[in-house]
């Protein structure tokens, strides 16, 4: 089979994709040292985008390198039922059939998401395999499977019997709208203009942007030593209220800022953390006022049953009506916290939930941070997981839905203070020593059976695979979950398994639109990577998205890179087209490769620079540099210079040693392209390119390599001066050169020259780059004409740049224009400057190639 002229993705990827998984290529075969990367399990209600194809090429690019280098590569895939965000998928499904979750029992609501995820979740194991998954198949996990659910529930229990869970009445961040509790880390900050009302409470004025809470207040406070305030402190005061007087107590706590307001704050344990704070230091009750609905409750009497906004706009008109309200300052500027799915205002509200003391086992994980058992890409991330841990808070794992794991705690009906551990969560009471428990209707958060990913997909406790492949050797993941899930991973694996969960921890950054922003579906600017595939083929999607990134960098999205990287593709299927005409009817015996000619040795040289330049990027996870330096060995010395020399002096067994040590590099980047060329020219006796030892170099002589960097300077200085004069045809003179003589056929072949012919003497431009003496035959008038055209453009520069100084100069546009105005003008002003640079030196190689003469 000869390849086709052109390259077309479809045609070929789905079935080589079959070919590697039938042949059992993603298993590790159990040699080698082991490396092991565990997919960072996709929402299995989530649809493919463009930061799944990040995080997916770079993993694959990183175990299929590791498998040529002899590992025994074992990627674990995996799907993550993701608790919430899935319910929330599934209640906008069924408000489309004006349906909602509250007509269905928790069991029933449990079933029918079931259901509505299997489907999607193959959907998105068949897109991975579209992308060249070659991970572990049989080896899937998916977070509500029964090794997971077992290993959360003995997770649990150990932290139950080592005194590090406790069920306690809290502040939690909780969304009125899905009816749910939050985690610290999982509620997203917005800052905003809000109305700040200014009350008057009794003897006293105090600043509120939440009036509507005032009926739970408990106290009123002001800083111990604000003396305007001194003598109402520990003393009870009267205050009208909108439904009455009612009677509160002034306390002193250092909480207060003085400047805030009028320095008089008003205490809402219930329903603000600060004040929950204040509360346990002074004894405070806690009284709720808002629902979980978000409605008010009994405790505001007339405004019982109002939304939180529509109280509250009820509530400042009630205290206008009662002369209550002194004044409003609608610029306000404060930070909310908001639903990071709805965008609801979190509400602070008091609830009975399940905590994880996360002081205690953080304590390991700062100790192995600081010891340096984890590598972090970027380092810098290291410190900053050390400081979150520092002042880590207790982890609320409690989560009011349906679609998760049921926690495995039961209260007795008749004494609530009387807790059990049970697994028989399928029941919701159960009898025990004449006594009768009920179920805790809530699930684990997410992030808590995910937290144990590293060692449940690994099979602990007792399995060969837990003791080969754990600890894991890379977490590759999004950056914007390092605390919410790396930080987590790294203090359970530590407390149930002894042992850091991996060895590195590589973090990529955000994929922002094009112009810079976040993408967004709200802002229209989401990037859907199917229709990319389509046009460009998966390759050049893969190497696209990697090109131009560092670890933790939130870089823009770039269709230029994409369409780079297709012309990368097909760059290789033309060197590969090239090299089956050239060698038809050729034989090639790859046992006795050796370097005969000068570009022979030369681009061993770069082949064996390209092994470890890639090599060394590889190991150290700079993918965007592996990606550069494969691309300009290929392009720039394989294709540009070795290519055209074969044409004049060609080594077949050598040019296919080339092309196979090529493919082997660009597999890890492009398998699809590089596997089906290996196929179709059947380069190989061993069936498959994936299975492949990486490339070795081969040793070649380095005179013979400086002999051909000659030849390169000669040709390219060659075409630099007829394509700068516009010459259509030239020859190169020399009186004698041997050197010349003995390569005239290769330099006139690859600087496209009529030839290189010895003369007596002769006079023309010379070539400066050369240590031997030859000349072009171009006339001196030529040459002045040209020098002529490059001086004028000079000048225009030259005024160009003084026009851009002065306007720097100017410390009004510097200081008034928009700032991106002035950094345009400074980068105009560093371009004019270096084009300047180049054009004089293009004047002065000119003319010291005249004088030569």
């Amino acid at each position: 089979m000869k390849l086709p002229k052109t390259y077309i993705p479809k045609d070929f990827e789905s079935d080589i994709y079959d070919l590697w998984e039938k042949s059992g290529a993603f298993t590790p075969k159990g040699k080698g040292e082991p490396f092991t990367v565990v997919m960072p399990p996709p929402n299995a209600n989530a649809s493919l985008h463009i930061g799944h194809i990040l995080f997916f090429s770079i993993q694959d690019t990183v175990i299929r390198y590791q498998r040529m280098k002899g590992r025994d590569a074992l990627w674990l895939p995996g799907a993550d039922h993701a608790g919430f965000e899935t319910q929330v998928v599934y209640e906008k499904h069924l408000a489309k059939e004006g349906k909602s979750r509250f007509d269905y029992s928790r069991e029933e609501l449990y079933n029918q998401i079931y259901d509505f995820v299997g489907q999607n979740r193959q959907n998105f194991n068949d897109i991975f395999r579209k992308l060249g998954a070659s991970c572990d198949w049989s080896r899937f996990t998916f977070t509500l499977d029964e090794k997971v659910v077992t290993t959360a529930y003995q997770t649990f229990k150990k932290l139950w019997d080592d005194g590090l869970i406790y069920r306690g009445e809290r502040l939690v961040n909780y969304c009125t709208h899905h009816r749910t509790g939050f985690a610290d880390i999982e509620v997203q900050y917005e800052d905003q203009t809000s109305p700040l009302y200014y009350l008057k409470y009794g003897p006293f004025t105090l600043a509120t942007t939440r009036p509507e809470t005032k009926f739970g207040d408990t106290a009123v406070a002001v800083h111990p030593d604000d003396d305007r305030y001194k003598e109402f402190v520990n003393k009870v005061i009267t205050v009208e209220g909108v439904n009455g007087p009612f009677e509160i107590r002034v306390i002193a706590d250092e909480m207060v800022d003085r400047k805030f307001g009028t320095g008089v704050v008003k205490i809402t344990p219930a329903h603000d953390f600060n004040d929950w704070e204040v509360a346990q230091r002074h004894n405070l009750e806690a009284v709720r006022v808002i629902n979980h609905d978000g409605t008010m409750n009994h405790r505001a009497g007339r405004f019982e049953g109002m939304p939180v906004a529509e109280a509250r706009k009820a509530i400042v008109e009630a205290m206008k009506e009662k002369g209550l309200l002194e004044k409003v300052d609608e610029k306000y500027q404060n930070r909310v916290g908001k639903c990071y799915k709805c965008g609801t205002t979190i509400e602070p509200m008091l609830m009975d939930q399940w905590f994880i003391d996360m002081r205690k086992i953080a304590e390991p994980a700062i100790k192995a941070l600081r010891d340096k058992k984890i590598k972090f890409y970027p380092e810098a991330k290291r410190n900053q997981t050390i400081e979150y841990l520092k002042n880590v808070k207790d982890w609320n794992i409690s989560r009011q839905i349906a679609w998760g794991i049921p926690i495995p705690a039961f209260q007795n009906i008749d004494d609530k203070d009387d807790w059990i551990f049970d697994e028989r969560v399928d029941q919701e009471i159960i009898e025990i020593d004449g006594k009768t428990y009920s179920r805790d209707p809530d699930v684990f958060d997410t992030w808590f059976s995910s937290g144990q990913w590293p060692y449940i997909t690994t099979n602990y406790p007792e399995t060969e695979d837990f003791k080969r492949y754990y600890p894991t050797s890379l977490m590759e993941t999004g950056v914007d979950i390092l605390y919410q899930w790396v930080a987590r991973m790294i203090c359970l694996g530590l407390y149930v398994t002894g042992d850091i969960p991996f060895k590195e921890v590589y973090l990529h950054g955000m994929v922002r639109a094009e112009d810079g922003r976040k993408m967004s579906k709200s802002l229209g600017n989401v990037v859907d990577p199917q229709p990319l595939i389509e046009e460009f083929g998966t390759d050049a999607v893969r190497m696209g998205m990697m090109a131009g990134r560092s670890p933790a960098d939130s870089a823009a999205f770039s269709p230029g890179k994409i369409l780079a990287a297709r012309n990368f593709c097909n760059k290789l299927w033309n060197i590969a087209r090239f090299t089956e005409v050239i060698l038809e009817g050729k034989q090639v015996d790859l046992g006795k490769v050796k370097a005969v000619t000068p570009a022979d040795n030369w681009v061993l040289s770069k082949l064996q620079h390209a092994i470890e330049s890639i090599s060394n990027h590889l190991d150290n996870y700079r993918m965007n540099d592996a990606y550069e330096a494969l691309y300009h060995f290929v392009w720039d010395d394989f294709a540009d210079w070795y290519i055209e020399a074969s044409k004049k002096e060609l080594n077949p067994d050598l040019l296919v040693h080339c092309l196979e040590s090529v493919l082997k590099l660009a597999h890890p980047f492009a398998p699809f392209v590089s596997e089906t060329i290996w196929q179709t020219l059947e380069i190989s006796n061993e069936s498959m390119l994936i299975s492949q030892n990486w490339p070795e170099a081969i040793s070649f002589d380095q005179k013979m390599v400086d002999e051909f960097e000659e030849i390169r300077n000669i040709v390219t200085e060659t075409r630099t001066i007829m394509s700068a004069m516009q010459l259509e045809k030239s020859t190169l003179y020399h009186t004698g050169v041997e050197f010349l003589t003995q390569h005239s056929d290769l330099i006139s072949q690859l600087a496209h020259i009529e030839g290189v012919h010895e003369v007596e003497d002769g006079k023309g431009l010379h070539l400066t780059t050369t240590s031997h003496r030859c000349w072009l035959d171009v006339d001196r008038e030529r040459a002045a004409k040209y020098t002529q055209k490059l001086t004028n453009t000079r000048d225009e520069a030259q005024k160009r740049l003084e026009s851009l100084k002065k306007r720097l100069e100017n410390k009004n546009y510097v200081k008034q224009a928009p700032k991106a105005l002035v950094d345009e003008t400074k980068q105009q002003l560093a371009d004019t400057e270096q084009m300047i640079t180049n054009i004089s030196n293009e004047i002065e190689r000119i003319s010291a190639a005249e004088n030569l003469g």
